[in-house]
């Protein structure tokens, strides 16, 4: 497997839910950030961190509601790759928000035709793969580890400044 290929893999999982298997995938900055900004929008300045999930959906508005229930739909589908059934057997599928356009036939479902609670579970995986970004660097540490590269001290974390020689005329002045 070429470090490409490890780099590829570490920020796709597979999640066991509703009796499944369901291969998910890290979703990119912009879809994220219409999921962080959407959820900030909703908190309040007053919102308590101790608050129970009944009194936080209290204070938010049914449209509010709505919008942060649609963005996780949009979510799972963006992130969600492939179902299976653990024998094995991989099927590509694409998620989509349109009931209209759900085709089975072609690998296409509506994300609300999916079993009870599973799109919650992916949703929860989909934003760690997204926001966990040493969780990807340890699956791809793991890799190296995996192929024999050994860990190697070039200063990794490092300020460039401190590292890089001064004629290349970055180092300290």
């Amino acid at each position: 497997m070429s470090i490409l290929h490890a780099i590829r893999n570490a920020s796709i999982d597979e999640v066991e839910v509703g009796g499944l298997l369901w291969r998910v995938r890290r979703i990119c900055s912009a879809d994220l950030a219409k999921v962080g900004f959407a959820a900030l929008a909703m908190s309040t300045p007053e919102a308590d961190e101790d608050m129970d999930v009944d009194a936080m959906m209290k204070r938010i508005n049914p449209k509010q509601a709505a919008d942060l229930a649609a963005l996780q739909e949009a979510t799972v589908a963006a992130g969600t790759m492939a179902v299976g059934d653990g024998e094995g057997a991989w099927d590509d599928l694409k998620l989509v928000i349109d009931k209209s356009k759900e085709d089975p036939d072609k690998g296409v479902l509506w994300v609300g035709s999916m079993p009870a609670g599973v799109s919650d579970k992916l949703f929860q995986r989909i934003m760690a793969l997204s926001t966990d970004e040493n969780e990807a660097a340890t699956r791809l540490a793991g890799f190296r580890k995996a192929a024999g590269i050994p860990a190697d001290d070039r200063g990794v974390g490092q300020d460039v400044r401190e590292v890089a020689p001064r004629s290349a005329g970055v180092g300290p002045v």
